[in-house]
This record gives structure tokens, C-alpha cells and sequence, in this order.
């Protein structure tokens, strides 16, 4: 009696760690093609590129950028200084006026060049929050005064 039960958690135990690593095997995935898009259709429509934009994702955040923009991210960078030139390299869209070139996987850096400026790192102005638990009568005060960052697109062109 009691083997029997022991062969039966047995085969369970068995047949359970089989689904198991069946439902773990690796998912295949498609290669990221680092291919140069052709984008001379934009080259052409966009007035000597005065007329370019971009989508770029800083920290999976998307910002519509065109030369000149100042961008305020609700944060600080760090490992960096004021005056630091960054190159934006995840741009999902480039676009003018009449075309636009989308990826959602992110275009290559290859066939961009979009380079930024560290311009300030400020705070915002001191405010308070109140904190408070459920059935706790106390009130906990807390002073906030969050980052900045400030960056200003020195250049955006495509190659």
C-alpha cells in the first residue's frame, strides 16, 4: 500500500519537473539588424536639416527633440558634470515635415548624430509632504527638494 503511493508521488513529482523545464526553455529571438537605414527622402525634405526631429528615450522617457531644444529631466544624472557633451544613441523616430522614419527597436547610431549638453543641475523649490499611515495618528512631516536636469541639443544631423 504504501509503495504504490510512493510510485505514484513519484511519477507526479516526475512528470511535473518535465512541464516545468518544457515552459523554461528559451524563446528565440530575432536579430537586431544594425543595417544603415536609407534616408535620403529625409536628407532632401529637410531644408538643409533645419527642419529635423527626433524622438530620443532617456531612460525609456520619450522627448520630441529638434536642434536648439532645452529638455528638464525630473532627475540628476550622475557621473557627470555641468558642460559634458551626451550622445542621445536611442532614437526610435527620425522625421520632417512630409517624412518620417520610425523603428521601434531604435534606429542605428550609424545613421545619426544627435549630441547634447549638460547645461545645469538645479533643484526645485523646497515643499512639504505629510505622511501619514492608516490608523497611526502621527503625522510625519517631510521636506522634499528634487533634482533637475537640464539639457540643452547642440546638434542634430544625419550621416
Amino acid at each position: 500500500m504504501l509503495k504504490s503511493i510512493f510510485k505514484t508521488n513519484v511519477r507526479a513529482l516526475s512528470q511535473a519537473s518535465v512541464m516545468r523545464s518544457a515552459y523554461s526553455l528559451p524563446k528565440p529571438v530575432a536579430p537586431v539588424s544594425t543595417e544603415v537605414p536609407d534616408l535620403k527622402l529625409l536628407k532632401f525634405d529637410s531644408n538643409g536639416q533645419k527642419d529635423l526631429y527626433a524622438i530620443a528615450k532617456i531612460n525609456n522617457i520619450p522627448f520630441l527633440v529638434t536642434k536648439g531644444d532645452k529638455i528638464v529631466l525630473p532627475y540628476k544624472i550622475k557621473n557627470h558634470d555641468v558642460g559634458e557633451k551626451l550622445n542621445l544613441n536611442n532614437v526610435v523616430t527620425i522625421g520632417s515635415r512630409n517624412f518620417t522614419y520610425n523603428k521601434q527597436d531604435g534606429i542605428p547610431a550609424s545613421a545619426f548624430q544627435l549630441t547634447a549638453t549638460l547645461t545645469e543641475i538645479t533643484k526645485e523649490p523646497k515643499y512639504y509632504v505629510y505622511k501619514k499611515k492608516p490608523r497611526c495618528r502621527r503625522l510625519k512631516t517631510v521636506e522634499v527638494e528634487p533634482f533637475q536636469t537640464h539639457l540643452t541639443i547642440d546638434e542634430f544631423k544625419l550621416l
